[in-house]
């Protein structure tokens, strides 16, 4: 049975929507004015990472407590990480307050926020944006396709800006970034080596900053995205299986010096994966598998509603499952 999350008593449990850390139902809770589904066990560390106006330090209103699976993104201190699945989990909606957090706690941050073209970033995020920044205290420049928090020297901007095509990535090549977060990240290009524009998009998330405490913050690469598309295979490779194409990146071959030390090179716990479910979002439709995406074919469903990585438009074993068909070798 659906839970009204605005006339449903406090406590009230989800029917299917759990913590991805302690796999509790979520309930219905208030946080100040604000109604929000937390878990009953670690409902502190949404709202450690909740978006607040503020009036000499102290809240006063409450705009946004994140889901557990939103606030992770915060808790996370990997530089690369990929949050990526199943369709519907609240991954555009999250990845953007997480971005307006950053902003507001990073003076003079520079972040950038992307889409796979012009039509999905206006779609998904500037109208989102035009109502929500505001609220906060920013400013959103339509035009410019931008956000601002605070002013002058200090002032915090979120760019938007999509990769439609291989020529994009020249828009932002000149300019060091402390957060990147492509969004739909596996649909975007790669060039005739194929080789994603991803790959050298990451490098300009490369500035750190201090917050308002001196404490310094180091820049983040996050693509936010379904599995399928052009870019799949380099997300997996890089984040999932950690088993990057060392003849086509030749130099992300692991170094060691004499004392098998490694001194270069790709390091995995480096690049992180956090798995993106239905479960996570309360907000979502019990049935949206069963009903929205059962139209799907057989690989888009596993892709959308399953988040499997490992099928594809193509492929010659059409039902090969890494689940079923893949067993540790025993010696």
């Amino acid at each position: 049975m659906t839970v009204d999350l605005d006339d449903a008593p406090i406590g009230t449990p989800h029917a299917t929507a759990i913590c991805c850390w302690c796999q509790a139902p979520l309930v219905v809770g208030q946080v100040m004015q604000r109604r929000a589904w937390l878990c009953p066990e670690h409902f502190s560390r949404q709202t450690a990472v909740g978006l607040f106006s503020t009036v000499k330090g102290k809240p006063t209103q409450c705009h946004n407590v994140p889901l557990p699976s939103q606030a992770a993104i915060e808790e996370s201190l990997t530089r690369y990480l990929l949050w990526g699945g199943q369709a519907g989990p609240g991954k555009s909606h999250g990845i953007r307050n997480w971005l307006y957090l950053r902003s507001m706690r990073l003076p003079g941050h520079e972040a950038l926020l992307l889409r796979e073209n012009w039509d999905q970033l206006d779609k998904n995020h500037l109208r989102p944006m035009e109502r929500e920044v505001p609220a906060l205290g920013g400013r959103f420049f339509k035009a410019d396709r931008k956000v601002e928090f605070g002013t002058g020297s200090t002032a915090s901007i979120i760019d938007c800006g999509h990769m439609a095509d291989l020529d994009a990535i020249e828009r932002y090549i000149g300019t060091e970034y402390g957060a990147i977060v492509p969004d739909e990240a596996s649909l975007y290009p790669v060039n005739v080596d194929g080789v994603p524009i991803l790959a050298e998009l990451s490098t300009r998330a490369r500035k750190p900053y201090k917050d308002r405490n001196g404490v310094r913050v180091d820049p983040r690469f996050i693509p936010v995205t379904n599995p399928g598309g052009p870019s799949a295979f380099w997300l997996r490779d890089m984040f999932i299986d950690h088993t990057p194409d060392y003849d086509k990146f030749p130099k992300l071959r692991p170094v060691y010096n004499d004392q098998g030390v490694q001194v270069k090179g790709y390091r995995p716990e480096q690049w992180a994966f956090m798995p993106a479910r239905l479960a996570d979002n309360p907000y979502m439709r019990e049935d949206y598998a069963d009903t929205d995406l059962a139209v799907l074919s057989a690989t888009r469903y596993r892709q959308l509603a399953e988040g499997d990585w490992n099928v594809f438009a193509g492929a010659f074993f059409s039902d090969f499952s890494m689940a079923v068909h893949v067993r540790e070798w025993a010696a």
